[in-house]
């Protein structure tokens, strides 16, 4: 049976915390034979421009993985919708690692697409890291894995994490702990139970975050998350640019260039401790992707 994908208008992937693109006209229907789907993560071009109105320092991660909880061919017309895979927890999602802008990885594993009509892709994520460079006082500049969930598995899978938390982990998986919370002088040491992290002065108050206590969320900092994330998985809706060439795969290209961004407050170029002043609240976000779709 062919496989393909009719009438790819608007093509739609539904990530968690995604940022939009602006496209002033829809594109044209376009028939096109597809034999496969494919995420990439293009490092060198940048994401959007920075919401904050403080002039923040850009940095591109080193490295960067996307965990899936689910991909599914949501059908048109009288095409049923077609799920690629979904993963029942967030201990085994999907984990599609990047470290240059000419790694693909294919969604389908070995799923054939059936034939009929398609209007979109939807993608939900449960967490996005990257690899940064952390200033370090006593052992000097570190890269480590940071990782932001994007789901609550407190709630929903008797997990530690909230949205929005900012997690460390080794190259091989292990969490380190929380970062960014209380105690992290001089070395940016992650500390763990997660109250500890978001906890302040040993009271049992908890910090602040744009407005959303610690005691829910982390301390990512993208506002717009903080003020609308639901729970398991925080859903936004991007718009993209859409072009057409001779071939058969959608490509899924997630932008990245610049998106970790911070105050650098001691002038060094990397986060660190020295940055954070608890009198003057540092700036920081890893701003999220930017998306855009291609045939290739």
């Amino acid at each position: 049976m062919k496989r393909s994908l009719y009438a790819i208008l608007g093509l739609l992937i539904i990530i968690s915390m995604a940022c939009s693109k602006s496209n002033d006209d829809p594109p044209s229907p376009v028939s096109k034979l597809i034999t496969n789907i494919k995420l990439k993560v293009s490092f060198t071009d940048p994401v959007s421009n920075q919401k904050n109105d403080l002039e923040l320092t850009r940095e591109t991660p080193m490295a960067y993985k996307v965990a899936l909880k689910s991909a599914t061919l949501i059908g048109s017309g009288t095409t049923a919708n077609h799920q690629i895979f979904n993963q029942a927890n967030l201990a085994s999602s999907q984990v599609f690692d990047f470290t240059d802008n000419n790694i693909l990885q294919s969604l389908f594993s070995g799923n054939s697409i059936p034939e009929g009509s398609y209007s979109k892709v939807k993608l939900e994520v449960y967490y996005l890291q990257m690899k940064i460079r952390i200033a370090t006082t006593n052992r000097g500049e570190e890269h480590r894995n940071i990782r932001v969930y994007l789901s609550d598995d407190i709630e929903n899978e008797s997990g530690t994490h909230h949205a929005g938390d900012m997690v460390q982990f080794s190259d091989a998986g292990l969490e380190h702990g929380w970062l960014l919370g209380e105690n992290q002088f001089p070395d940016m040491d992650p500390v763990s139970p997660r109250s500890a992290a978001y906890q302040h002065g040993g009271s049992g108050g908890w910090y602040d975050f744009n407005g959303k206590s610690g005691q829910h969320y982390g301390p990512f900092g993208d506002e717009d998350f903080m003020n609308n994330a639901p729970f398991p998985i925080y859903n936004v809706q991007p718009t993209f640019s859409f072009s057409t060439s001779n071939g058969g795969s959608i490509i899924i290209d997630l932008n990245i260039g610049g998106c970790w961004q911070f105050q650098d407050k001691s002038g060094d170029t990397m986060f660190g401790a020295a940055d954070l002043d608890p009198n003057d609240p540092t700036k920081w976000e890893m701003v999220l992707p930017n998306v855009e779709i291609t045939l290739e």
